[in-house]
């Protein structure tokens, strides 16, 4: 029940204060009323509370928002696994065909391509951490990647010219092992075979029955096909590029000219006894910067018959 102060008025005719009676009808729609009133107020008070606090929408964005971190802490793991595949994979690989290519190594400080700078002042901090952390990602992987990207192509020009290199090198025996009796004179200092004195020989002397074929022993450039005044008889030089150089000497026959493009295992002469020469025997020589070295220091005496024989075959191919 509700209470309720008394009212009162005066009576002029009575001169005294007497109380203002309320019928209970009026009493009656009084309470309604305020109890209409508060019900009001708890509807809409909850209701606010509801929408601010607890609403579906809140809930929405709340299940976005665990949403995005779970794809967040996703992108950041995957950054962690190729930034450690770039560091113990790649890095370590590039580096090692470096050292085989004899290139220099680039040091892990450099390839690692650190980036730095500060969030964004304005705005909310949290869009600001995650916006700087996923730029300063992305700006780091790119700047490793474009340092790989740079080195790899670094390596297959180095690659390709070494490939070059190796298919110019003078690398094989020029006769063949089947053809081969023996080699007779090694590079050095000999007793001369006509004047009986020391003097340096700067080839090797390969004996071969007369007229078996001689190969260039690495790709090049005839330079020099002519019967020479050195004792050679007929020779022949090729420039093999590279600061390598073959010479080939006693020829019975020749079989280029100068200016002739030849590849390795091509056919180039046959053997003889030209010049001064004691019998039918190949004189060849490998240089390098126009000196004479050790041939034997470059061809590879792990080649078999067969492995030979495919060289051949495929120069024979090459120049048909």
């Amino acid at each position: 029940m509700i209470f309720r102060k008394k009212k009162y008025h005066f009576n002029t005719a009575a001169l005294a204060f007497e109380e203002i009676k309320i019928d209970r009808r009026r009493r009656i729609q009084e309470i309604f009323f305020y109890i209409f009133i508060s019900l009001s107020l708890t509807i809409f008070f909850g209701y606010l509370l509801n929408q601010v606090f607890d609403s579906q929408e809140t809930r929405v964005l709340e299940r976005q928002v665990a949403s995005l971190n779970q794809e967040m802490q996703s992108i950041f793991e995957k950054e962690r696994r190729v930034g450690s595949s770039l560091q113990y994979d790649l890095f370590v690989k590039d580096n090692n065909y470096r050292t085989i290519l004899q290139m220099d190594t680039l040091p892990y400080s450099f390839r690692l391509a650190g980036t730095g700078g500060s969030a964004l002042e304005n705005g909310p901090a949290l869009h600001n951490d995650l916006s700087y952390q996923i730029d300063n990602m992305i700006d780091k992987l790119n700047n490793q990647l474009q340092i790989q990207s740079g080195s790899f192509e670094t390596l297959y020009k180095k690659a390709l010219e070494h490939s070059v290199q190796q298919t110019h090198l003078p690398a094989i025996q020029p006769i063949a092992q089947n053809d081969l009796i023996m080699i007779s004179a090694d590079f050095g200092v000999r007793s001369d075979p006509f004047f009986f004195i020391e003097k340096v020989h700067n080839g090797l002397d390969f004996i071969a029955p007369l007229g078996k074929n001689v190969y260039a022993t690495g790709d090049g450039n005839v330079t020099y096909v002519q019967y020479s005044r050195k004792g050679y008889g007929n020779e022949i030089v090729i420039d093999h590029k590279f600061g390598f150089g073959s010479r080939y000497a006693h020829l019975n026959t020749v079989k280029v000219k100068a200016g002739e493009k030849v590849k390795r295992g091509h056919v180039i002469g046959t053997v003889g006894e030209t010049g001064r020469a004691t019998g039918p025997h190949l004189h060849y020589e490998v240089l390098y910067k126009h000196k004479p070295v050790n041939p034997s220091f470059y061809f590879d005496n792990s080649l078999t018959k067969e492995e030979y024989a495919q060289i051949i075959n495929r120069a024979s191919k090459e120049t048909n």
